[in-house]
Parts: structure tokens; C-alpha cells; sequence
């Protein structure tokens, strides 16, 4: 099953983020929506604490353990990816086209890119041994040309 999530100036385009989650026969919660609007508001990936304390501050008090459930929620509909390294989250800006997601993970200053078009040059090739799952994370560390910039004067 493959899902598009649209992002329009930085906010969730509710209409098909429903049609997302009813897609997958799920509804979408008051809690599912503030931590994915939450994400996709920010710049940079979020850890589950920080989200946690983001929300706090305009929302409601959520159980850590809640904004770990709903982190799933999204991870498992393909809309947010986990930074595995660093342990962060941010929303997924692919349109599902490919089975990987390449995410060029800044070092210095944690900006995170998703990049489509390495995501759409990495193939696998079928094999009757081996099925790769989809929506798979590709991070790839390093450092981004600001920071090059800043590093050389």
C-alpha cells in the first residue's frame, strides 16, 4: 500500500491526511494530528522528548510513551521517518514513488534532507530469497554546503 502526504507552507493538508488514515482503517486522533503537525512545523527533526515538550507548551500534556505510540502510528503509515542515528523524527516528503527513503544527514548543524531523487536511483533487485519491507530509511551522514562554507573561511 503506498501513501502521499502533502505539505502545503509547512502545514498538513488535513483532507488527505484523513483519507490516509482511513485508508489503513484508522482514525485520526486529536494526538495524532498535533504530533504530525508538530513535526512538520519544525525545521530540523525532533526527538520524542522535545516534541513532547513542544506540544506541552501550546497543546496538552502527552505521555511520553503516548508521543512514542503515535511516532509509531506514522512511522508504520510511511509519513514519518526516524533518524535511527540520532534518534529524531521528521515528517516524510516523498510522494511514495519508491520503496527506500535517502535521508543526507548534516552532522553539524542536524539538518536533514529527504532526497527523492537518490531515494528513486537505489533499486534492489527481486530475489525469491529476500523481500525487502517498504518504506525502508537510507541515512547517509555528512556535512551540507552551508556548513562546508562555513567551515572553509
Amino acid at each position: 500500500m503506498r501513501f502521499r502526504l502533502l505539505l502545503v507552507l509547512m502545514a498538513i493538508d488535513k483532507t488527505r491526511l484523513t483519507e490516509v488514515v482511513k485508508s489503513a482503517g484508522k482514525s485520526l486522533t486529536k494526538q495524532r494530528c498535533v504530533i504530525i503537525e508538530t513535526l512538520a512545523a519544525n525545521k530540523l527533526p525532533m526527538s520524542a522528548y522535545e516534541l513532547r515538550d513542544q506540544i506541552k507548551i501550546t497543546e496538552q500534556n502527552l505521555n511520553i510513551s503516548t508521543v512514542y505510540r503515535v511516532l509509531d502510528f506514522w512511522i508504520r503509515l510511511g509519513l514519518i521517518h526516524k533518524i535511527e542515528s540520532a534518534n529524531r523524527f521528521m515528517v516524510c516528503s516523498d510522494e511514495h514513488q519508491h520503496q527506500f527513503h535517502v535521508i543526507q544527514h548534516c552532522t553539524r548543524c542536524e539538518n536533514v534532507v529527504e532526497s527523492c531523487e537518490l531515494a528513486s536511483q537505489t533499486k534492489m533487485q527481486l530475489s525469491h530469497e529476500f523481500r525487502a519491507l517498504e518504506n525502508q530509511v537510507i541515512e547517509i551522514k555528512g556535512t551540507c554546503l552551508d556548513c562546508q562554507a562555513n567551515t572553509s573561511t
